[in-house]
């Protein structure tokens, strides 16, 4: 049976890379979300994740992104606890930060689309392979 033992490793990496970008990706949208919500209030500092720097450093380390709870009974905390959000006190533009969301959710939707066709691959190899 052991020769027939499937490794994590082969299905861990690129799905594992594709969750952290969703979250990324999520985390990004609330944050864009929030600077358009406040562009009128001017004590709102602009917020940014610097989503290429994170995914680069994901993909060259591969290293867990689990949160950590220092008590059981202690609700998970949020992604912005792992990821670092950047204040920026520079001019709001709307248009930009417009632009920067619309981008984002392009992404997250080809990221749920990667995702989706491992998913297919996967299901296709276990029901089409014994024969």
């Amino acid at each position: 049976m052991d020769r027939f033992q499937i490794k994590r490793e082969l299905f861990d990496h690129t799905i594992g890379l594709l969750q952290k970008s969703l979250n990324l990706r999520s985390l990004r949208h609330r944050i864009l979300s929030d600077n358009i919500a406040n562009a009128d209030n001017p004590e709102h500092l602009r917020r940014e994740i610097p989503f290429r720097e994170i995914l680069l450093e994901a993909m060259e380390t591969r290293p867990s992104l689990a949160l950590r709870r220092t008590h059981p009974e202690h609700l998970p905390g949020g992604l912005e606890e792992v990821f670092p959000v950047h204040l920026s006190s520079g001019i709001f533009q709307m248009d930009q930060e417009m632009a920067k969301l619309a981008e984002n959710n392009l992404l997250f939707q080809a990221g749920v689309q990667a995702l989706l066709k491992k998913f297919e691959g996967l299901k296709h190899v276990i029901s089409e392979g014994g024969r």
